[in-house]
């Protein structure tokens, strides 16, 4: 791929965070710096943001932040722009991870299939698996998973079964006591983030896989009732998943919905018919293996669709977070590589937020500043 047009400081993401500084032809990762939750950890990620484009011997000619307002790495970003009196690039998150799946094998144009846990879309909303197709000029987003509220917000991260009340009535289903009692919720409390759902109160409304996980997880009765560490829920799903015998196949339905030209994926049968404690009880590894495949099958359908939609496309990249995931990972390849396609994973940059930096800092450096 081409050389970058000016040196940029990319401040990458607000988990995982690394910085980087792109110049000429090459991007420079700083090391791992870190979850920004705590004081310490800004303070870190200045100290790295202004000592790495001066052990480079190269100075910022513009400074790329996440799409998020708040994103401390965003802020501080900011003030070093305007401390150094050049520009900030702002760059969506999920176009930054596909950038940055793509720009590792030296492609400029592709399709890429971004599955994370949460990343600000230019709507307003949490984006988180998206299809986007990607070239020197930006990208297009071509299919998503439809959105459900998260009540509570980072709340329902930290306690997924909020998540599965969400699913539920976004699915229209009414729990009994019995489904209560399984993910581990009181009436009053379900009666709340129900409401919290219905009206839009602090319930923001995300198209996360990431949040798809947690939400099977919790519902199957792998996640903890209180998440420690990121990604806790899914990682457990996974190990679930593997531990299921091959010889019961059973089957997670979702429905593809072609909508303003764009392909969604509604998971709302899928969370209707697990509602039921009956259908689960004695088979949860093997509703753990049936999500990864039906997690697999949807993706496949968004990268036809979006295959369809941009006339070649015989290069996919995947990234984020959730392509962590080896069985979700494995499935996805090696369905693609049978039907021809070129698969790019990431290997010397990290597919979770650890990688950000590296495509923000090459889109910032190709991009014309008139349109900052």
């Amino acid at each position: 791929s081409h050389p970058l047009r000016r040196c940029v400081l990319a401040m990458g993401a607000e988990l995982k965070n690394a910085v980087a500084v792109g110049y000429a032809g090459r991007v420079i990762l700083s090391p791992h710096v870190g979850d920004l939750e705590a004081p310490e950890a800004v303070d870190g990620l200045e100290r790295v943001a202004r000592a790495l484009p001066q052990f480079l011997a190269h100075r910022p000619q513009a400074v790329a932040v996440d799409l998020h307002p708040d994103m401390h790495a965003t802020q501080l970003g900011r003030r070093l722009a305007e401390e150094w009196d050049v520009p900030v690039v702002e760059v969506q998150h999920h176009h930054a991870h596909a950038v940055a799946a793509l720009a590792e094998h030296g492609v400029e144009s592709g399709l890429a299939l971004v599955m994370d846990g949460t990343g600000l879309g230019p709507d307003g909303t949490i984006w988180g698996s998206e299809l986007l197709a990607v070239d020197p000029a930006g990208y297009t987003r071509l299919a998503t998973f439809a959105p459900v509220p998260l009540p509570g917000g980072d709340a329902a991260v930290r306690r997924p079964a909020r998540q599965v009340v969400a699913r539920w009535a976004d699915a229209g289903v009414a729990p009994t006591e019995e489904n209560r009692v399984r993910i581990g919720v009181s009436f009053e409390e379900e009666a709340v983030w129900r409401q919290q759902c219905e009206r839009g109160l602090h319930a923001p409304l995300t198209h996360a896989a990431g949040r798809l996980f947690d939400a099977f997880s919790a519902l199957l009765g792998f996640a903890p009732d209180n998440v420690t560490y990121e990604g806790q829920s899914a990682i457990r799903l996974e190990a679930a998943a593997r531990r299921a015998h091959g010889d019961k196949v059973l089957k997670v339905p979702f429905s593809p919905v072609e909508k303003d030209g764009r392909l969604v994926i509604d998971w709302r049968e899928a969370f209707a018919s697990l509602s039921d404690p009956r259908v689960i009880v004695g088979l949860e590894n093997e509703w753990a293996l049936a999500v990864h495949d039906a997690v697999a099958e949807a993706a496949l359908r968004m990268i036809d669709f979006g295959r369809d939609q941009s006339g070649s496309a015989d290069t996919v990249a995947l990234s984020g977070g959730v392509f962590m995931n080896r069985l979700l990972t494995d499935r996805v390849v090696s369905r693609l590589e049978a039907q021809g396609v070129r698969v790019l994973i990431q290997r010397r940059v990290p597919p979770n937020d650890g990688g950000i930096a590296f495509g923000q800092a090459v889109i910032a450096g190709n991009r014309s500043l008139e349109c900052v």
